[in-house]
């Protein structure tokens, strides 16, 4: 059987980009309708941008931790996507520190779904599996920066969304993920980028700072330092 594609998608900045730059049609990605917050918002955008991507029930709401994090859902997003193709695609960046977007989960997955495979009468499609992370080395503000060599600043805000709260229309701005975007957008000096979110995202600049050392998030420190000071935040 032919090799067929994958892409997780969540309407997020950095799966939105792999679809774009990568020529993704809306038949080779996959969104899990998990039930939390966040994710409902993005199941609106994508029902009206995108309806003929693939949906797919996964109800782990329930397992959701305070900080935002749901053990294992990558681990579970690579099972179900197996169902659809043989090459997964991930949007994981190099700010990612969770141990479910690395080069070991990638390894470990990989493993898992050649190892049953083996049996080629018992999946869909045969191997090999392969989990491809295009963005795993780049941060979000070099992403944006590669995406804007072949498209429009416009469409980072019009079709993705990026956010933990606020709704489909106007992202939050003050989340981890509307901060990672809009230090990633400013840095691309995409004009007035604090406009597009609920909140100005400045004043929490700073507080991100910190977390991004207290983490050590060496790929996103320099960034958020340099955001910090375009925009008068001493930090």
């Amino acid at each position: 059987m032919a090799r067929r594609r994958i892409l997780m998608f969540s309407a997020g900045l950095d799966s939105y980009a792999i679809k774009k730059l990568y020529h993704f049609k809306d038949e080779e990605c996959l969104f899990l309708i998990t039930g939390t917050e966040d994710n409902k918002q993005e199941l609106e955008l994508i029902m009206e941008l995108f309806p003929a991507i693939n949906l797919y029930s996964l109800p782990i709401v329930n397992f959701e931790l305070e900080n935002k994090i749901i053990p294992f859902r990558n681990h579970l997003m690579a099972l179900i996507a197996a169902q659809y193709g043989n090459e997964i695609w991930f949007g994981f960046t190099a700010g990612d520190t969770t141990k479910d977007k690395d080069y070991v989960f990638k390894a470990q997955i990989e493993d898992i779904l050649n190892y049953f495979s083996i049996d080629e009468e018992k999946v869909v499609y045969k191997a090999p599996y392969s989990i491809s992370m295009p963005f795993k080395e780049m941060t979000k503000t070099q992403i944006v920066k590669r995406f804007l060599d072949d498209f429009s600043s416009d469409l980072l805000f019009s079709e993705t969304r990026s956010c933990y709260s606020g709704n489909s229309i106007m992202e939050c701005g003050v989340c981890r993920s509307c901060l990672r975007k809009f230090v990633a957008v400013s840095l691309n000096e995409i004009p007035d980028s604090n406009l597009h979110f609920q909140n100005d995202p400045v004043p929490k600049l700073k507080e991100f700072y910190y977390e991004c050392l207290s983490k050590n998030r060496k790929n996103e420190i320099k960034e958020v330092e340099a955001c910090c000071k375009k925009y008068g935040v001493t930090i």
